[in-house]
């Protein structure tokens, strides 16, 4: 596989195992993958590095269980359909313990970069769901008939119909649209935005801190993205909010990105909530703009308080029932070098080591004497009250080890 991979990662909603027909073209982590099934029995090849790699195995209780051939190694893995356009599991080479991640796409799921910019496309067995910007935030939903997808899409300022006609290599689609009331059709085209293999993404969403001109400059993302421009697989970005509208389009751009991001939210956490100019955000907006974004490896808030059991936690347990990503932070008011010390071993040990984020959260609470619940005697900073909640539609094994490392170390890791 590539030479960087994500550790132990699972990424996607729960799957839904009555939709166990894996046949298609996909375009997966380590190029595109042709899959044929018969009965329970699937056969296929993806291409990786201008090699034929054959992948092979059977279905059980809706799993693909397979084994992989290369030219110098080979292995086995998994696979669950997290709906019809996606799949999603985990792979290791022949002899290791350490599974990695493997996401896969068909048909109209994905990213593409279209004649009204970047589109966000789910799809389900007859029914596809879209996002794009346009003059705002804008949807689409349609229905499909053979390779044509028929929708309706809404803007801020305007409403019509259109539709897709997808290419047989599924990798660019034709269309038109027109607006409600008028009689002429324009064109709507589109290329597939492929995942680049082994490439992530660390997007740091920050307020501005000064509130005068008093305030020395200050940026927590500016140190983040000095210290991991030196990874060379990672793509650093910094992007600051004014307000609540603000928050919103960043966190809805997330979803446009076709490779793992791992998302910090760097603001002020009060007892009422994550806050920007002394006033609290909409927690059930915030969601809404984060849930169709399941490329998120991590979402961390730096930022006091947001793990905590009463109001100011309100947002994390809310993202918990509706995303598939892993949300940690604190449950106190956290010193602020004593965080900074935290994330950035946290954060290397995803995007450097290659770690999943639960495995990682594991390590900084092994490592960081003062991360967790505790005060060490003598030290000079309190307990940080790190956290970290597993997505309810995880893997009932995972959410078992994480119940089990929770005995063990006293801390809480998940529900």
């Amino acid at each position: 596989m590539a030479s960087f991979k994500l550790g132990g990662w699972f990424a996607g909603a729960a799957s839904n195992k009555s939709m166990s027909n894996f046949s298609g073209h996909w375009f997966t982590t380590f190029g595109p993958m042709e899959l044929t099934q018969d009965g329970n029995q699937v056969r296929g090849f993806y291409t990786l590095q201008q090699n034929t790699c054959p992948i092979e195995g059977s279905i059980r209780d809706g799993r693909f269980q397979f084994t992989y051939q290369e030219p110098t190694v080979d292995g086995e893995g998994w696979f669950e359909l997290v709906r019809h356009g996606k799949l999603a599991g985990q792979w290791r080479r022949k002899g290791a313990t350490a599974w990695s991640s493997w996401i896969g796409q068909r048909e109209f799921e994905g990213v593409w970069d279209s004649s009204f910019g970047l589109l966000r496309l789910v799809q389900e067995p007859e029914r596809v769901l879209g996002f794009y910007e346009g003059t705002g935030p804008s949807s689409l939903d349609g229905r499909l008939e053979n390779n044509r997808l028929t929708f309706r899409y809404h803007e801020s300022r305007a409403q019509g119909e259109g539709y897709f006609e997808l290419a047989q290599d599924a990798t660019s689609f034709d269309g038109q649209w027109r607006a409600d009331g008028t009689q002429e059709w324009a064109p709507w085209r589109a290329r597939r935005l492929a995942a680049v293999p082994g490439l992530l993404w660390l997007v740091v969403i920050e307020a501005h801190w000064q509130r005068s001109y008093l305030e020395k400059e200050y940026a927590f993302g500016h140190m983040l993205r000095e210290f991991f421009s030196r990874l060379p697989h990672v793509n650093v970005r910094q992007r600051f909010f004014e307000d609540e509208v603000g928050l919103q389009r960043w966190c809805r751009e997330l979803m446009y990105l076709p490779e793992p991001v791992t998302v910090v939210f760097a603001s002020h956490g009060t007892n009422d909530g994550l806050s920007v100019q002394g006033k609290p955000l909409d927690t059930g907006r915030l969601v809404d703009s984060l849930r169709y974004a399941d490329n998120i490896l991590l979402l961390h808030f730096s930022s006091c308080l947001m793990m905590q059991d009463g109001k100011a936690g309100e947002l994390a347990r809310a993202l918990q029932e509706a995303v598939p990503f892993p949300i940690s932070g604190y449950d106190r008011s956290v010193d602020w070098a004593a965080s900074a010390l935290i994330e950035f071993n946290y954060l290397d040990m995803i995007l450097g080591r290659g770690l999943a984020p639960a495995d990682a959260a594991r390590e900084v609470l092994r490592l960081i004497g003062y991360a967790g619940d505790k005060d060490l005697p003598g030290s000079p900073y309190p307990a940080a009250g790190f956290r970290i909640l597993m997505p309810n539609s995880h893997e009932d094994h995972e959410n078992k080890v994480l119940r089990t490392a929770e005995r063990k170390s006293c801390q809480t890791y998940g529900k």
